[in-house]
């Protein structure tokens, strides 16, 4: 059965969280985020692609400067200062190689020795459609275990240290074997102001709306109008059905039994 999430108690209050797109990080673990960075935890954020794509109405050049200036904008609200930007074009990593990008994800790892990963669930594949996630998942999965190599992934030991993360927080679409869950109501005014701040993606979410409605015969003109008046107003829609985040996680049970079968303090 499903838990509720907490909060590890520990020294070590480091986090990585890997994304493919800049709104993944509110619209996925959002409500994590804010419990983490509300205990003092130091986090840095991967953004794997540059969201070229995710406007409406926009070239690519303009789409990816703002949104990439409204993604700085919302990791300043968090008081987030740790960022790595990989610039992979956004819904190509479907044929790109996962060995270069769980390398690259390895050399953050080693870097920001964090005590948990946060990114999507590989084994959560089948119920989803990007390819830029599903990739994503695979390539931290691997980087969460290989990372704890000497030599890998040059074949090398004089490289940057290893280091190997305690937990493993997996989520998605739909995680199929979840283990806990973080109720979304402490966390929902803040999520809605921080959210309506990705201004260019949801302009793109509400016209794609309007062109599904307009194929059945309707116009959501309506909305459009009262988006541009007031941008929480979409936010507010996309967290209307979602009461829970739902987590996989992979927690530090192995490493503590043999700690305290064998461990001595340092």
């Amino acid at each position: 059965m499903s838990k509720r999430l907490k909060i590890p108690l520990t020294k070590q209050k480091t986090g990585l969280i890997v994304i493919s797109h800049a709104d993944d990080l509110l619209l996925f673990c959002g409500a994590a985020t804010l419990a983490l960075l509300d205990e003092g935890w130091k986090i840095h954020v991967i953004r794997v692609t540059d969201d070229r794509w995710d406007s409406w109405g926009l070239d690519e050049i303009e789409t990816i400067r703002r949104n990439k200036s409204e993604f700085d904008e919302v990791l300043s609200a968090l008081g987030i200062n740790s960022l790595s930007e990989f610039g992979y074009q956004t819904d190509t990593l479907g044929d790109k190689s996962e060995v270069s990008l769980r390398n690259q994800i390895v050399e953050v790892i080693r870097e920001t020795k964090p005590y948990l990963v946060m990114s999507f669930d590989p084994d959560s594949i089948k119920f989803e459609d990007n390819q830029d996630h599903i990739l994503v998942g695979k390539a931290v999965a691997e980087a969460c275990w290989t990372a704890g190599f000497d030599k890998h992934p040059s074949g090398k030991v004089d490289q940057l240290a290893p280091h190997l993360p305690i937990e493993r927080w997996y989520f998605g679409r739909s995680v199929v074997e979840e283990t806990h869950f973080l109720d979304l109501s402490d966390y929902e005014d803040r999520l809605i102001e921080l959210i309506s701040l990705h201004r260019t993606m949801l302009s793109n979410m509400v016209a794609q709306a309007n062109l599904q409605a307009e194929f059945l015969g309707y116009s959501l003109s309506k909305l459009q109008n009262e988006y541009q008046k007031n941008s929480k107003l979409f936010a507010k829609l996309l967290l209307r059905d979602r009461r829970l985040e739902k987590y996989r996680i992979i927690g530090p049970e192995r490493i503590n039994l043999l700690i305290d079968e064998y461990g001595e303090s340092k």
